[in-house]
């Protein structure tokens, strides 16, 4: 028998297999699955037994994969879902519609506590790319220009607001017509890596470690901005 919090009696049961999906994400921590025609996709924590080079996943990491996928409390995945509810009450909507419209936990006997979350595509149904992917894309361009001050301005309010983004780079554009995009949030840890817990409700500490590390996303934007453009030049 499974155990679970008051606040989900009846949490979305997910008994599909994972192999029925298409893994269009992954990461040291989570894989994201989905399914051809469904609106919807869902996170589960990766294998922690997986040997895959390009996510190197020490000990630590491994351990935390094995012993946490089932425990609602310290599973990455409800931290996630708990902070998202905690913004949806006190965030503009002008803010919170850069995260998906749907979030809701799902539990999976075999793979643990997951999230059930809005499939972002592009208006021509493609999957959005991250900031950087279309920097390099749109390099030399005003369009380059215009999605770094968007970019910078979203970081500003995530500051104001005290939103505990504390990996800028999970940010992705999502085309929604030819000339018209949305910068929309795909992953975020609310959890600070820090020896006091809970810090996510201290928002001085929030805007502080926000502040530094988006500043130093915008610098790695600039720099990459520059050299995509001088590389454009010397094919000229």
């Amino acid at each position: 028998m499974t155990w679970f919090p008051f606040l989900l009696r009846s949490p979305k049961r997910f008994t599909d297999e994972l192999s029925e999906y298409e893994l269009i994400g992954e990461g040291t921590m989570r894989c994201c699955f989905h399914k051809r025609g469904q609106p919807v996709c869902y996170k589960f924590y990766a294998n922690w037994l997986s040997q895959d080079p390009t996510h190197p996943r020490t000990l630590k990491t491994r351990m935390r994969l094995l012993l946490t996928k089932h425990l609602f409390w310290f599973n990455i995945n409800m931290q996630e879902w708990r902070y998202y509810s905690r913004l949806k009450d006190r965030l503009p909507a002008e803010l919170m519609a850069a995260f998906p419209e749907v979030m809701e936990p799902v539990y999976s006997p075999r793979e643990g506590w997951g999230l059930c979350e809005s499939f972002l595509t592009n208006y021509d149904g493609s999957q959005g790319k991250l900031v950087e992917e279309e920097m390099r894309r749109l390099a030399g361009t005003v369009r380059a220009d215009e999605l770094y001050r968007d970019v910078e301005s979203f970081y500003a309010q995530a500051v104001a607001h005290a939103v505990a983004l504390y990996d800028p780079r999970n940010l992705l554009v999502q085309w929604v017509s030819p000339n018209s995009y949305r910068l929309r949030v795909v992953d975020f840890e609310p959890k600070a890596k820090a020896v006091i817990p809970g810090l996510t409700y201290f928002k001085p500490f929030v805007r502080r470690r926000v502040s530094g590390r988006s500043q130093a996303y915008l610098n790695r934007l600039k720099t990459l901005m520059a050299r995509a453009s001088d590389a454009l030049e010397k094919r000229a």
